[in-house]
């Protein structure tokens, strides 16, 4: 790659990722498919869950199936999604290429590769893809629950400069419509991403941005203790949709993370709202009929009726952007919404904002566990406990939090990565550990973030889990991924019972011998391997007609797995 800025993203996101080890095209398979799906699809995407490349690939590098903007990867989770509610279904695939120039050729095996994974299937494929194709056949399966077709999205990344060209045209356009005739998809997408795209992506997915509305009328909110500064003002909805907006034009999904409440795309309330817009006598009263937008930014600057905002997130109002941002071509001029924008510097004062301001509607409770009295000692725990910088994990109840702490992405601990590991390892339920977080939260309420647990089981369990996605993470290994949750709960019993989770003193003899373990690097590949062994000794025992590949999902073969003594 002789793209010299490009190569700097590059290295920034290999350090901040733990892929530094990896050689560049594989590198920029992990570039591209963060850049395009946390930014396009959803914040919670993890990489190891959607690249595919390596050796039959069918010019595939990465495959993410997306159900309300849920990326799905277990039947499981596809069974929670439609139980709830109607499915919008998306299928992305991205090809990756470091070369500067477009091959005709190499698109016609990309699109010849999405074609043969929804249709006839001669080419053989790794393992990765057939997992994939079987969710796929399972998303299908589950159709009379869609509201409609699923959209197909195909990227291909590479490190040159776009360029039109007839022949690469006339090759993509006869592969949409190739694709189209299948007659599985509502919409086929086919986009380029190149250098300056990729750069333009990973500056959003970080949030990195800067945005300018003008407001016209707004006042300043006296002085409040914790915030910088922070104003009231009505904000002319074509406005709005400039902050919503990515370098695209389409809606920047990663300016809700911080907003609790899930985009719910028909409610009462949101037909109402849509109503409103979509008439031309109400719209101008859209101001006195909408509760607005709260944003919370880390800097305002203002020059007269400009405001400049950086960092900002839309903390309430998640339903209205989308309303407003879907029906951005009926909006007047006059058509605005009450705003409160907000500048604050205690981050703990932030969480109560959400807090406050996303109790109008049905909110899930999952969503305010991080707010939790538990979780905020749960978070002061891990900043306080004695690590060095490998092995310095942090627990980010909000989004970013840490984000300018020097902390790399591999150091700091998500609610949903902190729930799975404590469900595998401490509760001993590997196969929960693959749902979605909400669920798990829900479903395991009585027994786990309880006042009267010892704090050190969480960090404990983390550390294991943590130190085990390492060693699959962009290595060899990586076929062990999904296997990962039942790894870890096999590597913790070989220290022994559990001890009471409300008894602080044996648990923190317990888990430190544990951690002193997991940072002896010789010692822990020891462990891990001995669980490997265990593993693959049980499945083959299954016999042949044993589904190996879904035995992570298999309760009855997890649940005799870890009845065994992994001694």
């Amino acid at each position: 790659m002789d793209d010299p800025v490009l190569r700097a993203y590059l290295r920034d996101f290999a350090e901040a990722h733990n892929l530094a080890g990896l050689k560049e095209s594989d590198l920029f398979e992990y570039f591209s498919a963060y850049c395009i799906y946390l930014r396009d699809f959803s914040e919670h995407v993890i990489l190891e869950d959607v690249i595919v490349a390596g050796g039959l690939d069918t010019a595939i590098d990465a495959i993410a199936i997306f159900l309300n903007d849920v990326s799905v990867t277990s039947r499981s989770q596809i069974d929670e999604i439609a139980s709830r509610q109607k499915i919008e279904a998306d299928f992305s695939f991205i090809q990756s290429k470091t070369s500067r120039n477009l091959s005709a050729a190499e698109i016609g095996s990309f699109i010849q590769g999405v074609k043969e994974f929804f249709g006839q299937r001669y080419m053989p494929a790794n393992e990765a893809i057939s997992d994939k194709r079987e969710l796929s056949d399972y998303v299908f399966d589950n159709s009379v629950k869609m509201r409609s077709k699923p959209r197909l999205h195909l990227y291909y990344s590479y490190a040159g400069s776009f360029k039109n060209d007839p022949i690469i045209e006339a090759r993509v356009k006869s592969g949409r419509d190739e694709l189209l005739a299948f007659n599985l998809f509502s919409a086929v997408e086919f986009n380029f991403v190149d250098a300056n795209k990729l750069q333009e992506r990973y500056q959003e997915v970080n949030l990195r941005i800067e945005r300018e509305v003008q407001i016209n009328e707004y006042a300043a909110l006296p002085s409040i203790k914790g915030i910088r500064q922070a104003y009231l003002g009505v904000l002319p909805c074509i406005e709005l949709v400039k902050l919503l907006s990515n370098s695209d034009g389409k809606l920047h999904k990663a300016l809700f993370n911080e907003n609790v409440r899930d985009f719910l795309s028909r409610n009462p309330v949101n037909d109402e709202i849509s109503s409103t817009l979509l008439s031309g006598e109400n719209q101008s009263r859209l101001a006195a009929l909408n509760n607005g937008i709260t944003i919370v930014a880390r800097e305002i600057r203002i020059i007269g009726k400009k405001f400049f905002l950086s960092d900002y997130q839309i903390v309430n109002g998640c339903q209205t952007s989308h309303i407003v941002f879907a029906n951005q071509d009926k909006l007047s001029e006059e058509t605005s919404l009450p705003v409160k924008i907000i500048e604050a510097e205690d981050r703990e004062l932030v969480n109560e904002i959400v807090r406050a301001t996303n109790r109008q509607t049905e909110v899930k409770d999952e969503a305010f566990a991080v707010l939790g009295e538990f979780h905020k000692r749960l978070e002061r725990f891990f900043i306080s406990a004695e690590a060095d910088q490998d092995h310095k994990l942090v627990y980010e109840r909000r989004k970013r939090q840490y984000a300018e702490a020097g902390f790399s992405a591999q150091n700091i601990l998500s609610l949903t990565f902190l729930t799975n590991s404590f469900v595998s390892c401490c509760l001993e339920n590997p196969v929960d550990a693959n749902d979605y977080y909400g669920v798990l939260l829900t479903r395991h309420s009585s027994k786990m973030y309880v006042d009267g647990h010892s704090l050190w089981p969480y960090l404990m369990s983390a550390t294991i889990l943590k130190e085990i996605e390492k060693l699959c993470i962009g290595q060899a290994r990586r076929v062990l991924w999904k296997f990962r949750f039942i790894i870890a709960l096999v590597v913790r019993k070989g220290f022994g019972p559990l001890p009471s989770l409300t008894n602080d003193n044996a648990q923190k003899i317990y888990a430190e011998r544990i951690i002193r373990e997991c940072r002896n690097p010789t010692h822990f590949l020891a462990r891990v391997l001995n669980a490997e062994k265990i593993l693959a000794e049980e499945i083959e025992r299954e016999g042949d007609r044993f589904d190996k590949r879904n035995a992570h999902q298999d309760r009855g073969f997890v649940d005799r797995l870890i009845r065994l003594d992994p001694s």
